[in-house]
């Protein structure tokens, strides 16, 4: 993602990108190539925002795990940065999965049902109350980490005995089938939202011995998806994906930038999984084959409000292999 961005900023020539890259993917990147990079220990990380970020537009590619893309987002405004993304408290909102379904739903988004994990009890009613299969993850994740397929309660058990059983901020909710995919949107410093792309998720489950839960892995994906490719699951209009992603960013403050919206598409309509406040891997992938500046879009939509007139999504089919950073 952040080679991508990289390169589409290098492209416009009225732009002197500056990498500042954590040292353990420095290596990923080739210095002779020319752009300019700023490499920083993990304990150099702050102080670096603080001198470089200073009254300079900044686009942040980080994970929600643990707070990080909160609390990064927090110390460049705090250095004066002008992000082109998400505002801190939106980027802390869409990064606990708990917080945001119950905001989601109370604003009228179709949600999966959920139920914080506070001990096994809890865990033990949710599979009386929706039974078969299960699936127990992170509230603050990303990528599927820590992911847990149920299916009977031998797994159950299983899981419960196992190291993977810290309950700690955990939710679980019940399996939903149907056709997993995602909303890449671009939103406007005053809120509009503009769906790009309409993408497929291909979600792999872990090899694992009976009594053992299967675990979720994020392998890739398709971009540029018609309503045709997914009619089997409900029919759901592009214009009613538009709709939805309107409702979203109008549900969280603050959203602004690319956002990614996870979710299943079913015969009875959509169910919303997850907001990612930040460039996900769909868009990483249409920077590199969109005819369009990805990079130019987000800054226009940031700092002059406007949406792009011309952004047509080629169909990539994609693997993570294929970004390597």
């Amino acid at each position: 993602m952040a080679r991508t961005m990289l390169s589409c900023f290098s492209r416009l020539d009225y732009i002197k990108p500056l990498l500042i890259l954590n040292e353990r993917f420095s290596s990923t990147f080739d210095p002779t190539e020319g752009q300019n990079q700023y490499i920083v220990h993990n304990d150099e990380g702050e102080r670096a925002l603080f001198e470089l970020c200073g009254n300079r537009p900044v686009v942040l590619i980080a994970p929600e795990t643990q707070g990080l893309s909160a609390r990064l987002a927090f110390k460049v405004t705090q250095a004066g940065g002008i992000i082109l993304g998400s505002a801190p408290g939106a980027v802390k909102i869409a990064s606990d999965k708990a917080r945001l379904l119950e905001l989601l739903a109370g604003k009228g988004v179709p949600c999966s049902p959920f139920a914080v994990v506070y001990d096994q009890t809890t865990i033990k009613e949710a599979a009386l109350s929706w039974g078969f299969p299960l699936v127990v993850k992170p509230s603050c994740g990303t990528g599927g980490e820590r992911s847990n397929l149920l299916n009977n309660d031998i797994e159950l058990d299983e899981f419960l005995t196992s190291k993977k059983a810290d309950l700690r901020g955990l939710i679980i909710q019940p399996f939903i089938k149907g056709f997993p995919a995602s909303l890449s949107i671009l939103v406007t410093g005053s809120g509009k939202a503009y769906l790009v792309s309409v993408n497929e998720q291909k979600i792999a489950l872990s090899e694992r011995d009976d009594g053992k839960s299967a675990s979720f892995r994020y392998i890739g994906g398709k971009t540029g998806l018609s309503e045709e490719d997914y009619a089997a699951y409900g029919g759901t209009s592009l214009e009613y994906l538009q709709g939805l992603s309107q409702t979203v960013v109008d549900a969280i403050p603050g959203l602004m930038g690319y956002v990614g919206i996870d979710l299943i598409m079913t015969t009875k309509g959509p169910q919303v999984l997850e907001v990612n406040p930040r460039i996900t891997t769909p868009l990483a992938f249409l920077g590199k084959f969109a005819a369009w500046n990805i990079a130019e879009a987000l800054m226009e939509a940031c700092l002059f409000d406007k949406l792009p007139s011309d952004s047509a999504v080629p169909k990539i089919d994609f693997t993570l292999e294929g970004l390597s950073c």
